[in-house]
């Protein structure tokens, strides 16, 4: 079973994507923003996620940025991006971070295939 750790601002589409993580067998913590996170790393030191889902568009940062920051304490931490956000600048900036994105509203079992491919890679980019 893996950790999963979904940031997600918008409390159902939070609720549907560990709901699909679960049924897949995952163990699932979500968190609404990057200030949630940072509590996370604080109160719990020794927690590590296997991998995170992650919106990019937050209240309080943006999903790149905040992958970035997570990457100085988890290195190597696998992530897919889980948005509405298509423009081309973000686009590219997720492709940079050389993690997939699966649009929303999302099909259950393309969500679940994208969190197996990250997890098998183990943080691999490219």
């Amino acid at each position: 079973m893996s950790r999963v750790l979904i940031v997600e601002d918008d409390v159902d589409v939070r609720d549907w994507i560990a709901h699909c993580m679960v049924t897949d067998g995952h163990e699932v913590r979500g968190l609404s923003s990057a200030a949630a996170l940072r509590r996370l790393r604080e109160e719990e030191p020794a927690y590590r996620p296997d991998l995170v889902l992650m919106d990019y568009a937050l209240a309080d940062t943006d999903g790149v940025a905040l992958l970035a920051e997570a990457e100085q304490h988890w290195p190597g931490l696998p992530a897919v991006f889980v948005t509405v956000q298509w423009t081309g600048e973000i686009i590219e900036r997720i492709e940079r971070s050389g993690r997939e994105r699966i649009a929303k509203p999302f099909d259950p079992d393309d969500l679940r295939a994208a969190a197996r491919r990250a997890l098998a890679a183990g943080g691999s980019r490219g």
